[in-house]
């Protein structure tokens, strides 16, 4: 390019990180004297949470400025993500917001390889009341025939350095279920057999040192924590060769938890929280006798928090796969449908 700006900006859920988005951005690069890459997505995709992203672009562009969000974060930031599926305008609002958070000045340029560039840059010049060109870039694909949707279906080496592959192809496999219905014994066992990491739940841990009292805010450090141990778990695994790791819960956990403790709303980041997505979510059932260690509640509280989990993951649509019977009918069950490295 001939013309050269002062700032620039590239948008993208980059989910995942691909060689159309490296061309986007290596021109932008080399088009600006700085450039502000942002990511988001509501909902995220297994296998590209704002961890991996954040991961990606940062060693792909050290130079640049990268914010990379998922909903719990903007939350943090006082900003509400749309969804993917809300309107121009929404995601117009939302980003002249985080930009104006995160980067503290004006864009000069957008640049895109879709047709929303135009008007995005229109609704900034407005925002800001200055010019802001916009930059379309290989609106049809002729440079790289490739697309996030198709490279989530199926990752390829052809579009995806192999840092990306790694990670990406790291499943994060969850079990969840009320108390007393094998997901941590079953979650250990199977992490055993497979040689991978085992993600223990944090908040057993939280719940002891605070003596078995719990608050609303400890529930949603709960779910933060549980997310940064997941992350870093992934990390170390894709560093060893690991196709996967166990989860022995998830922060929709921590959530039917505080729908059932407190009769106060969740706080919107421990909603947000819950959105997080899996490879594979598990549903123990409570079709066994509770084994009592002595700080679990009564039967009926089991009976309830499984039908909560019920209730949940019928409403988000979840596919979700089920473990019922004695407990070597679940193990034989997992075995059958986790594959190994």
């Amino acid at each position: 390019m001939s013309k050269h700006y002062r700032t620039g900006l590239v948008v993208g859920k980059f989910s995942p990180l691909h060689s159309g988005h490296r061309y986007l951005i290596d021109t932008a690069t080399a088009a600006c004297d700085q450039l502000l890459i942002l990511s988001y997505s509501r909902p995220e995709f297994a296998g590209c949470t704002s961890a991996l992203r954040q991961q990606w672009l940062n060693d792909g562009w050290p130079q640049h400025q990268c914010v990379v969000l998922d909903a719990a974060q903007a939350c943090r930031l006082g900003l509400v993500m749309p969804d993917n599926n809300a309107s121009d305008l929404q995601q117009r609002q939302f980003c002249a917001e985080l930009i104006d958070r995160t980067f503290g000045q004006p864009i000069d340029v957008v640049f895109s390889s879709e047709d929303y560039g135009q008007g995005f840059a229109d609704h900034l010049a407005q925002h800001w009341q200055r010019p802001v060109a916009s930059v379309l870039l290989d609106r049809d694909r002729i440079r790289h025939p490739v697309s996030g949707t198709a490279l989530r279906a199926a990752p390829s080496a052809r579009w995806q350095t192999t840092d990306v592959l790694t990670t990406q192809r790291c499943q994060r496999i969850a079990l969840i279920g009320a108390e007393s219905t094998g997901k941590t014994s079953l979650g250990l066992w199977l992490a055993q057999q497979r040689g991978w990491h085992w993600v223990a739940e944090f908040g057993r841990q939280h719940w002891e040192d605070c003596g078995g009292v719990l608050s609303s805010d400890d529930l949603l450090t709960i779910a933060r924590t549980q997310v940064e141990l997941e992350d870093k778990a992934v990390a170390l695994a894709s560093s060893e060769g690991h196709s996967a790791v166990i989860c022995d819960t998830t922060p929709l956990t921590t959530l039917i938890y505080h729908q059932m403790m407190f009769p106060e709303p969740p706080p919107a980041e421990l909603i947000a929280l819950a959105e997080r997505p899996y490879h594979q979510l598990w549903l123990c059932a409570a079709d066994f006798p509770m084994v009592q260690d002595g700080t679990r509640s009564p039967e009926a509280f089991r009976q309830q928090q499984q039908a909560l989990y019920e209730s949940e993951l019928t409403n988000r649509q979840l596919d979700t796969l089920r473990l019922s019977g004695p407990l070597e009918q679940r193990r034989a069950q997992l075995l059958r449908n986790v594959s190994a490295d």
